[in-house]
């Protein structure tokens, strides 16, 4: 029987186009995975295999060739029946595998790369946008399968393919290969790998000296990840099959990939790493991955966003370079690029923003912050959401620096001073009203679908914040255009720069709602001398009792909002991260505060929504 190591000698040399002069050099520098020590070992199997009459002056002979016939790889089946993932975001227009690189889509080029390798056999399993997949038939003559629940993880989809599982290579979509890694023969089971030193979203492996699998798990800080394709031979196929079969109706089994579940057998199915460099093969779970793919990013994301650039800069597609996607925020996704030496920032909306932001309000309160030298980032911003800023070289880290410098704090509050001054008397303000805590009401009643009955679960703190309303309304403090989400991550400094930016929550309401984050910070309790300088360089003189009252009420009216949108940002599945218990212990601590002091000047009222005020 043939070596692992001699038949990766041979497999390489049936791939060359011609047969190479120098085979060890040749062989050791075609595979793109660890299994030879050096070209002293690649020779020394190269002499051995033309001894056993396998190689004859460099070529594979017909014994070598019959000796492979029972590692012959048969079919392919590739994964594209995803929606739960990034390709059903809204910044993206088609599913994952249909993106373009020139001129050719993902999953085009795995087919192309298949039938290359002499792989003519392929299904693929499809379910997101499926219609957009049947070109594949005409054009490609490849066999197509639908996968009927989308809720259910890529094990179902497997399971629709079991019929086509033998001597199979596995493919996901999404999957790049910077060269052709297919071949008509396999030697046998494996998994594609790439070591990642940040691994905490991946599945990573744990192997035996041989290269076995000996375990798949995940939430580890770096390892050596799946990534890429997979091989199943006829012996593990069948075994695989036997296994779906039995528990795929297990709801336990349906939310796992399919190589968890061959986790949960693995002791009886044999399968083997083959470890790739990172450069060699690519895939993108997460959207920042999609930049590793020269050319991929703007090419594929929603159409206009590459004439909308071209427009508002007054340049040409070939002057936009060096795309950055950056983490996806809490609300949108954002992507840094350079046109003619500038770096500037793109943001494209998320799903989920529809809800709780009025562009229309955004686009005013935007403008008139850039008219204010509040946010000299501004360049362009429509009511789809698309905003184009300069970036911001070189910012300072606030985080230590915000709340506890005063001077910082004060430099923000007479920043908002000059917003709010450009804000009032706004033409057809009506259109542009914001009340926070009917804005507050709807998050919680929208979150009450999925978590229940919040009202219910947090009565005493919705009386509260109500009667703080009324009370704070009865001060007639007069209204303007207002940022509403004024916080460490909407604040940019440089060395010589500060702009207050992303006015995505903004409308025309109390001035003091501004201030939830500025005022009502970790650091401070409700009578500290800060918040009195803060106030203090927002008037430009002391702030009266009243005022200094005033304020404290909308910043805690502010965190009470910002509890409804956690408790919304949740009950779609979006983390909050640890903000709702932050704003929630603001809200309280500052109602607390308020609510005697305002009994005391416009006397007691119950719930404001049963009774009047006495």
């Amino acid at each position: 029987m043939i070596t692992y190591k001699e038949f990766e000698v041979i497999r390489t040399l049936l791939k060359a186009d011609k047969t190479p002069t120098d085979i060890a050099t040749y062989v050791y520098l075609n595979i793109h995975y660890y299994v030879f020590k050096s070209k002293d070992e690649v020779a020394e199997l190269t002499t051995s295999l033309e001894k056993k009459g396998y190689l004859n002056n460099g070529k594979v002979t017909e014994t070598a060739i019959e000796e492979l016939r029972p590692l012959k790889v048969n079919n392919a089946v590739i994964l594209a029946a995803g929606g739960s993932d990034i390709s059903a975001k809204s910044v993206y227009n088609m599913p994952k595998g249909l993106f373009m690189k020139n001129g050719e889509t993902l999953i085009e080029r795995q087919i192309r790369q298949l039938k290359e390798a002499g792989i003519d056999n392929i299904t693929v399993i499809i379910g997101y946008k499926q219609e957009l997949f049947f070109f594949l038939i005409d054009k490609w003559r490849v066999n197509i399968e639908i996968n009927p629940d989308l809720k259910k993880n890529n094990i179902y989809s497997l399971y629709i393919a079991k019929n086509s599982l033998g001597s199979t290579y596995i493919l996901n979509c999404d999957n790049y290969f910077e060269e052709n890694p297919f071949s008509q023969y396999e030697y046998n089971s494996f998994h594609a790998t790439v070591y990642k030193e940040d691994a905490h979203n991946e599945l990573v492996v744990k192997k035996n000296q041989s290269g076995r699998i000996l375990n798949i798990y995940s939430c580890v800080k770096s390892g050596e990840c799946i990534y890429g394709h997979a091989y199943i031979n006829f012996e593990l196929s069948r075994r695989l099959v036997q296994y779906m079969e039995k528990e795929i109706d297990d709801f336990r089994v349906s939310a796992l990939f399919w190589e968890e579940f061959i986790n949960r057998h693995i002791d009886d199915l044999d399968m083997y790493v083959r470890e790739y460099p990172s450069n060699f093969l690519y895939e993108f779970d997460s959207i920042q991955e999609i930049q590793n793919i020269d050319g991929l990013f703007l090419s594929n994301v929603s159409g206009w966003i590459n004439e909308k650039i071209c427009s508002v800069l007054n340049c040409t597609e070939d002057e936009i370079s060096d795309i950055n996607v950056l983490q996806k925020g809490l609300s949108n996704i954002l992507f840094t690029f350079v046109v003619r030496d500038e770096r500037y920032i793109f943001r494209y909306p998320g799903d989920s923003t529809h809800f709780f932001i009025y562009r229309k309000n955004e686009c005013v309160a935007n403008r008139l912050a850039a008219q204010a030298h509040v946010d000299d980032t501004y360049i362009y911003i429509d009511e789809q959401g698309a905003k184009i800023s300069k970036f911001r070289e070189n910012c300072i880290d606030l985080h230590g620096k915000y709340y506890t410098d005063i001077e910082l704090m004060k430099q923000i509050a007479r920043k908002i001073r000059a917003f709010h001054d450009m804000g009032y008397d706004l033409p057809n303000w009506k259109e542009y009203t914001y009340d926070p805590i009917w804005q507050c009401e709807r998050l919680f009643k929208e979150a009450s679908k999925i978590k229940g009955d919040l009202f219910k679960i947090f009565e005493k703190e919705w009386i509260m914040l109500r009667k703080l309303q009324h009370y704070a309304d009865m001060d007639g403090v007069k209204h303007t255009m207002c940022h509403n989400d004024i916080n460490i991550d909407n604040i940019l400094m440089t060395e010589t720069t500060l702009d207050i930016i992303d006015y995505e929550f903004a409308g025309y309401n109390d001035p003091g709602y501004d201030f939830g984050r500025v005022i009502a910070g970790i650091d401070y309790e409700v009578n500290d001398p800060k918040i009195k300088q803060i106030l203090e360089a927002y008037f430009d003189r002391p702030a009266t009792e009243k005022e200094y009252l005033h304020w404290m009420a909308y910043s805690a009216i502010h965190n009470w909002y910002y509890v409804g949108w956690a408790l919304y940002k949740e009950s779609i599945n979006e983390s909050s991260r640890d903000w709702m218990i932050f704003f929630y212990k603001q809200a309280k601590k500052l109602a607390a505060w308020c609510l005697p002091q305002y009994e005391a000047i416009y006397g007691y009222m119950e719930d404001p929504t049963t009774t009047p005020l006495n």
